[in-house]
């Protein structure tokens, strides 16, 4: 029997749009320079779009390595049948890797302490093992120092079980243009040079993340590392100049779970901070912080003009500025009230016909929504697959009438 995919979701999930992602992965490789390859960074769950499917559908449209932080992510790409090459920015425990080699993961190296683990786990396997150094350059939190590079690339000659693919750094700065970007590209550049005077070939150098890609084109060496951009965002605002015309394959959605006519002087939430003024039709929604609705990082400013802006909208918020919303019937709607744990109020008083079981749709941020709330994968605008926490279904497989 044919049931919608809601059956499988419950009252609230997000959509993602595999081909906005497909569009957005070759729109940025053809904007490459000749010769540089195109890592598509899955990390945190692919931004919450959720990593496997993310990375099936990066790679079928062309990156050809894809970019992960942990082992533990690294692992759930295996477990979903991704077979490209992968490599961790986090430095390995020794306890590790064991489960990086026999996974074939490619591990960044910020410390020797680790290669004589991995090349006995690569021995003990008969195999050999591809590693990128990764190089302090600025950033201050992992890497080998620029004049240790040299020494721990030729201790590699000890290690045959363990092949130098890569060098690279990470970049602190690149989403504000700073100077401070070639002051570290610089200095990767001198490591590079010393390892050549020194007889090591790096096949794969890399420096660009997604900022630094199109912002300083010239660094884009072999590889670029790009992850915001395919999920349809620019860095720090970013530079639409850029030309890549992204799309954006992110959609929160929920349906109305309870509607009621509130008259005047009703209280609405916890704390009654909202009084209402007048009679007023509100709907119940099944989202709240707990699932990332108005959940926002704290931000420390860095200058002057930057508390100036938190200030005003703090001060904004207190007079009941800038407050939560969702779209109803393409019409925009307040969240009124405090935001709940799990479910929140919604004035939908100017609303024409709307029922129980209406479709809202909200702004969460990614890596803020709930890991909780299924995916649902969409092709040519048609939901194909779902992934909840208990894993993922085929929509096709089941059935189910689109």
């Amino acid at each position: 029997m044919s049931m919608d995919y809601t059956d499988f979701t419950g009252p609230r999930w997000v959509e993602i749009d595999t081909d906005a992602i497909a569009h957005n992965v070759r729109r940025v490789k053809n904007a490459l320079q000749a010769g540089t390859r195109l890592m598509a960074v899955v990390k945190a769950d692919a931004y919450g779009c959720g990593a496997p499917e993310v990375a099936r559908a990066a790679l079928a449209a062309g990156a050809d390595m894809l970019g992960v932080t942990t082992l533990e992510e690294g692992l759930e790409l295996r477990a979903g049948g991704v077979t490209a090459p992968v490599l961790m920015f986090a430095p390995l425990l020794s306890q590790e890797a064991g489960q990086a080699v026999r996974h074939r993961l490619t591990p960044s190296v910020s410390h020797p302490g680790v290669l004589p683990a991995l090349a006995a786990a690569a021995r003990e396997r008969g195999e050999v093992v591809d590693i990128h150094l990764k190089v302090e350059t600025g950033m201050g939190r992992t890497g080998l120092a620029p004049e240790d590079i040299v020494p721990v690339a030729l201790s590699l000659r000890g290690y045959p079980e363990l092949r130098l693919e890569g060098v690279y750094t990470h970049f602190a700065t690149a989403v504000y243009a700073d100077s401070f970007v070639r002051t570290q590209f610089d200095r990767l550049q001198a490591a590079l040079e010393d390892l050549k005077e020194a007889g090591i070939a790096v096949p794969v150098r890399h420096a660009c993340n997604s900022a630094a890609t199109f912002g300083f084109p010239e660094m884009q060496l072999d590889m670029v590392r790009v992850g915001t951009l395919l999920y349809g965002q620019y860095p720090g605002g970013g530079n639409k100049g850029w030309g890549l015309d992204l799309k954006d394959p992110w959609r929160v959605k929920a349906r109305i779970l309870h509607l009621r006519e509130a008259p005047a002087g009703t209280s609405v939430g916890y704390g009654r901070d909202h009084i209402l003024k007048k009679s007023t039709r509100v709907a119940v929604i099944p989202l709240g912080y707990a699932d990332g609705l108005t959940v926002s990082p704290l931000v420390r400013p860095k200058n002057t003009v930057d508390l100036f802006k938190i200030l005003v909208k703090t001060v904004a918020a207190f007079w009941g500025y800038g407050r939560a919303e969702v779209t109803v019937a393409g019409r925009v709607t307040p969240v009124i009230g405090r935001v709940g744990m799990q479910l929140s109020m919604v004035d939908v008083s100017h609303v024409p016909g709307v029922k129980l079981g209406d479709e809202v749709e909200a702004g969460l941020r990614r890596l803020n929504t709930n890991p909780r709330l299924p995916r649902v994968y969409l092709r040519s605008g048609q939901p194909y697959l779902v992934r909840t926490i208990q894993g993922e279904m085929s929509l096709a497989e089941e059935g189910v009438d689109h």
